[in-house]
This record gives C-alpha cells, structure tokens and sequence, in this order.
C-alpha cells in the first residue's frame, strides 16, 4: 500500500443562505456530499486553486463569487483503491468561506469528479459527507 498525501483547498459556499454541495461520482467518496474544491496542483497558489476549483467543479465564473476569510485547516486518512492502486493517504485541506452571487444547479462538471450541485440547510441529514465536510459544518455550528 502506498503513502500518500493530498493538499487541497475547498469552500463552505453560501448561496441565498443554504450551503452548496457536491455529490462525488467517483474517488473513494463516490456518493458523498463534499465542499467544492480539491488538490492544489504543483506550482499553483492554493487561492488561484480554489477559484479554478470553483469554476471547474461548479461552473462559475470570477464574477459570480466572492472568497473570504480561511476558516481553518483540516486533516483526514483514507485507505482506499484508486485506479487500482491501493492508497494509505493523508488528507490535509484548507477551508475558505465562499459567497456565491449566481450558480445553475443544473450545471454537471465535465469529465471530474462532481456528480451534482445539491444545496443543504444547516443541520441536514438528507445524504452522507465526507469527513472534512463533516468537521467544517460541526466546527461552524451548521451540523449538530
């Protein structure tokens, strides 16, 4: 089993006051909700990251959000099979708040890991999350 790492950077995005998600279609979270965003690729600065992330994974342009303050960072391990590697990874990611002006929730990323855009009230206990993703909203009084 190979150790690995994986920085990534993510946003609690707010839209007319719910929290917006998404469903991962594949990866070791297939079927999670989880934060937008993802790994910060070598070379890149993790805010330039995040707003490619954001653009990719929920189709927005510059002018349809804004990103704020980091809210904090958080770890998590996963033993998993990816691309029929087995993988022991660390994962550390960096957490932004996001307000979101404009989304289509209709939007489908092409080609990545995104399988819908789903918007969540506090406390929802519709679908399961990702760990982080759970972290964030127990740590932000949005999950009880």
């Amino acid at each position: 089993m190979r150790k690995t790492q994986r920085i990534g950077v993510y946003g609690l995005c707010y839209y007319n006051g719910k929290i917006v998600a998404i469903k991962k279609k594949r990866g070791p979270f297939i079927g999670k909700l989880d934060l937008p965003g993802g790994k910060i690729e070598h070379g890149e600065l993790h805010f330039e990251s995040l707003k490619r992330e954001l653009e990719e994974e929920l189709g927005l342009t510059q002018k349809d959000f804004e990103i704020g303050n980091i809210l904090g960072v958080w770890e998590t391990f996963s033993q998993h099979t990816w691309k029929d590697e087995k993988l022991d990874q660390h994962i550390i990611a960096i957490v932004y708040e996001v307000d979101i002006f404009r989304i289509d929730l209709n939007f489908i990323e092409d080609g990545g890991d995104s399988e819908k855009i789903f918007l969540i009230e506090k406390n929802d206990e519709t679908f399961e999350k990702t760990d982080i993703f759970q972290k964030v909203l127990q740590k932000h009084n949005l999950l009880f």
